[in-house]
């Protein structure tokens, strides 16, 4: 069924100017190009909207007999739209994930689909369950002139790039770390085991932060943002050398909306943080006091928040293209509103969603990452974080209460996570033991057997990527980013040169399997490109360059480590990890604010 368009939303779209582009011969034959300044580089191309690329859709459209009603744009990516629909069935408000048309993204659409009625079906009952993304529809939508594939999700909130982004200064606290390697670890110990299924693109874009309650967020964030937006844009027809532009191909044109992503509850607006001054700090404390308040919603949110946003196919050769990369950026350029008003229309009051639960962001340019931590010959002079005064006294506060409990039998119930994440992007999930492609992971976390080649890779490429992760939230930098060097070395090279400089060099018998093993050492094992190395194992990477104490470097290095192993026969496996004392412990230097 076609989308339908509301005289309103007409009206107010026909009132933007049209924007132009230029016919352009040149030497190497026509060119469509656009006028300077016309088409928003923040959204997609007019250009993908031409024949196997995007739906245009307008807010007010409909899908599926009227069922879904699209909202407002949440974000897009190289093979879809995203946009948040209202449920006239089941009265809620969900993430629509709209599919390129063409074959190879419809088949892959597919081949989603099929793995996301897997993982739901496979055992709801396992604690990993939860943190994992939920898939609630799907199905083929007719448009103006081709079919679409459609999947349905529920909404999250941002990723942990915009986490990161937001935290670059000093890093995501560890304690809040600590919580989301925990869950990823569960989420992942989900797939593996009881889907027997490998993510194979772990990274930052695809961890979206789970928000309690999300309905009446939605709700309230609707009831105090902007109206959408739109342009209307030329769509500009695909041309090849010598070809006749027909004038109906010149006149297209198409409305892009702006992304409208929702804010995360990942900082306080209830009161400003002592000394900071900044109501879009969140400290530890205070979630400690709203958690009798908020517990229950909290504790029953990974089942009634099971979560969503639509997943992408990223392999390496490919720009960033998951809704997750895609969200990050305009999450952080949206300014949330205060503390929820008073009872309204909607029925939200500022009861209905406890303050400590909402943020109030602020827009930052987009991160710098620079060189990797490894091209440095000398440890750069950072700053880290001031030790939290707060962590060693609470503990302490805490131990004594529990001493002094009139019921000491009595366990004491667990405070709620500081944060709730799930794993979304399982475009790119495949079975354990039949491979659908030997090309995974995003080049950052990509893992050594991926690097040389091997097709005998299983399920600890993921645990690879969660360390890569790990390192990224704590330090605001890569663990690894390998760059290319013109034609004296690639990528590989200098990627497997930091891996050796940071974990030291490995057996013989490992780097002689893979497609790509000869490209990459010779006969002794010796990388056949890159002869000079310069050591710098981890444990001094995070005392010279983070400024970890001692003992802190050592507890990290102790839990990254095992997952860390350059053989995958040796890594740990998620199910290995996921009691490991690191994530229970608390640093010398806690920090306990969130940005």
């Amino acid at each position: 069924m076609a989308p339908k368009q509301s005289s309103s939303s007409s009206q107010s779209q026909s009132q933007t100017q049209c924007a132009k582009y230029q016919y352009v011969v040149t030497s190497s034959g026509p060119k469509i190009v656009p006028v300077p300044d016309v088409e928003s580089k923040d959204e997609e191309s007019a250009a993908e909207y031409n024949q196997g690329g995007y739906l245009p859709v307008k807010v007010k459209d409909t899908f599926k007999n009227d069922r879904y009603v699209v909202v407002r744009k949440l974000g897009w990516g190289h093979f879809s739209t995203v946009w948040l629909v209202k449920d006239n069935e089941l009265n809620r408000h969900s993430a629509l994930k709209v599919v390129k048309s063409a074959g190879r993204y419809a088949e892959t659409a597919q081949d989603e689909i099929k793995l996301l009625r897997k993982v739901m079906a496979a055992n709801p009952s396992h604690p990993g369950r939860n943190f994992i993304v939920s898939f609630l529809d799907s199905f083929p939508h007719t448009g103006p002139e081709e079919s679409h594939i459609c999947i349905v999700f529920e909404p999250l909130g941002e990723n942990m790039l915009g986490l990161i982004e937001r935290n670059k200064a000093k890093g995501v606290p560890r304690r809040f770390v600590k919580a989301i390697a925990k869950q990823v670890l569960l989420g992942l110990q989900y797939l593996h085991e009881e889907c027997e299924l490998v993510h194979t693109d772990i990274k930052p874009e695809n961890i979206m932060i789970s928000i309690p309650d999300v309905e009446r967020v939605i709700l309230h964030e609707l009831s105090t943002s902007p109206s959408p937006k739109s342009r209307k844009v030329g769509v500009p027809p695909k041309v090849r050398p010598g070809m006749t532009i027909p004038k109906k191909s010149r006149d297209r044109h198409v409305y892009i909306f702006d992304s409208q992503p929702f804010p995360s509850p990942t900082s306080s607006q209830s009161s400003p943080i002592s000394g900071g001054g900044h109501a879009s700090r969140l400290r530890m404390s205070q979630i400690a006091e709203s958690a009798s308040s908020v517990a229950n919603e909290l504790v029953s949110a990974p089942n009634s928040v099971a979560s969503s946003i639509a997943s992408m196919s990223l392999l390496s050769s490919t720009p960033p293209t998951s809704f997750g990369s895609i969200m990050s950026k305009s999450a952080l350029e949206m300014a949330a509103s205060g503390t929820a008003s008073t009872a309204g229309s909607n029925g939200f009051t500022d009861k209905g969603v406890p303050s400590s639960l909402l943020i109030t962001t602020k827009e930052v340019p987009p991160q710098q990452k620079g060189p990797s931590l490894l091209t440095q010959t000398a440890p750069p002079d950072l700053c880290r974080p001031c030790p939290s005064e707060a962590t060693s006294s609470e503990a302490t506060s805490l131990a004594a209460s529990r001493e002094a409990s009139p019921h000491p039998s009595r366990s004491p119930v667990p405070l709620p996570p500081p944060i709730q994440v799930k794993i979304a992007d399982l475009g790119n999930a495949t079975p354990v033991r039949v491979h659908f492609t030997e090309d995974i992971q995003t080049r950052q976390y990509r893992s050594p057997e991926a690097i040389l080649g091997r097709s005998d890779w299983d399920a600890t490429v993921d645990v690879w990527s969660v360390a890569c992760v790990v390192f990224e939230l704590l330090t605001a930098e890569y663990l690894f980013d390998p760059q290319a060097q013109g034609e004296i070395f690639r990528k590989d090279d200098d990627h497997m040169a930091q891996i050796i400089e940071l974990l030291g060099d490995f057996a013989l018998d490992f780097k002689a399997q893979g497609r790509y093993a000869r490209d990459l050492f010779d006969s002794q094992g010796n990388l056949r490109y890159i002869r000079s190395l310069k050591p710098w194992p981890l444990l001094r990477v995070m005392v010279e360059k983070y400024l970890f104490t001692e003992a802190d470097a050592k507890s990290l290095c102790d839990f990254l480590g095992p997952m860390l192993v350059v053989d995958f026969r040796a890594r740990a496996t998620a199910g290995d990890m996921i009691d490991h004392p690191w994530l229970d412990s608390v640093d010398e230097q806690e920090d306990g604010e969130l940005l």
